[in-house]
């Protein structure tokens, strides 16, 4: 299913891995936790990837982020492989630091958002899939592939996952995070989670962190409610899985799925207005990339 990434010595991914949080933490369109990408420019926004290292080549491709320096690729949830042929041991934290390494030589063009599965690695949360538990398949695969030096590389992959921004929100009013607070969440959602910076304790126990992370669920009414707080008007979005590659939800959600041979990816134009209509018929799959 998945070309491998080349494998790097623990010293080379623990480095990669440090560089990418310091330029997370200085990208220059961020302020806070939250992105505001402004005009003019491309976006190629993807749903989760899981490990599928193919179709993050192939979304490296279409980004063509070496041609334009207002190209902008748009990244979440590529640690926990989804490929039930793999064994117990997770490897995905090789991905991730492919990722690491476009934040780095793509500084204000790469954004790695936190997902889900991304927090449950940090606060050590189980998560399944395929009815594998995630977080100890990852740590069994470091501690296979780096012996006693595996804690060194999930340290430093902590602190990568920490300095990942929570969302990104366009000149022309779309918004992309990993999902959105669903509407029991709302009730309580504290919109300052977009300001401050994360801890390790906040992936345990922040009620709002977890909402933009976790929730399903969704309803018209609180998306209308999130348009007004956050001064947009589309959403987009992964974390539920689409067997198709994407879905829409009341007119103004896209969910992406990129994680398998029919995922889908979202490019579009930030200097343009986009109905819901426009930005749905925008949806490409990623097998039509070479």
């Amino acid at each position: 299913m998945a070309q491998v990434p080349p494998k790097m010595t623990t010293k080379e991914l623990v480095a990669v891995l440090h560089a990418g949080a310091r330029t997370n933490f200085d990208h220059p369109f961020r302020r806070g936790n939250l992105i505001q990408l402004p005009a003019p420019g491309r976006v190629t926004m993807s749903g989760d990837l899981h490990d599928h290292s193919r179709n993050f080549a192939r979304l490296v491709t279409v980004a063509c982020l070496d041609r334009s320096p207002h190209n902008h690729l748009v990244l979440h949830e590529l640690i926990h492989t989804g490929d039930p042929a793999v064994s117990d041991h997770c490897h995905s934290y090789h991905l991730v630091a492919e990722g690491a390494k476009l934040v780095i030589r793509y500084p204000g063009q790469v954004h790695y958002l936190l997902g889900n599965h991304a927090m449950a690695q940090v606060s050590r949360d189980e998560v399944l899939k395929n009815g594998r538990p995630m977080v100890k398949a990852l740590r069994d695969g470091a501690h296979h592939e780096f012996g006693e030096e595996a804690d060194h590389v999930l340290q430093a992959l902590d602190e990568f996952i920490l300095s990942m921004p929570l969302a990104i929100r366009s000149e022309n009013r779309i918004w992309m995070s990993h999902t959105l607070p669903s509407p029991r969440s709302f009730k309580t959602f504290d919109n300052k989670i977009l300001d401050k910076k994360l801890t390790p304790l906040d992936m345990n126990r922040d009620l709002s962190l977890r909402s933009l992370c976790w929730d399903r669920r969704h309803d018209a009414a609180t998306l209308e409610a999130l348009r007004d707080l956050w001064q947009v008007d589309l959403f987009v979005v992964g974390h539920q899985a689409q067997d198709m590659g994407y879905a829409r939800l009341f007119d103004r959600m896209i969910i992406l799925a990129s994680d398998h041979s029919h995922g889908c990816y979202l490019p579009f134009d930030l200097g343009k207005p986009y109905t819901p209509d426009e930005l749905a018929m925008a949806i490409k799959p990623l097998s039509s990339i070479a």
